[in-house]
């Protein structure tokens, strides 16, 4: 299922965020960074890259908001992680 919720999210990031998804890859490109989505068997793994502190904490909230829309039966768990 996490392939479905992979084209859910870049579905309803469309009309305002050019997003594309193609099997278990999908990409949304915002103004101020872009999100990378992976889906595997169990999970869907998204990585977040941004300008800057406020743009990162900007898009884990409005990628938070939808992927609790597309998964909202579900209540998904989200596990933000940081690298360097």
């Amino acid at each position: 299922m996490p392939d479905l919720y992979l084209a859910q999210l870049c579905k309803q990031f469309a009309p305002s965020t050019p997003a594309t998804y193609s099997g278990t890859k999908g990409r949304a490109e915002f103004d101020f960074g872009h999100c990378i989505m992976r889906a595997s068997n169990r999970y869907l793994t998204l990585v977040v890259e941004a300008e800057d502190e406020q743009s990162l904490a900007r898009m884990q909230h409005l990628i938070g908001l939808r992927l609790e829309r597309c998964m909202w039966r579900e209540k998904p768990v989200i596990n933000w992680v940081r690298s360097t």
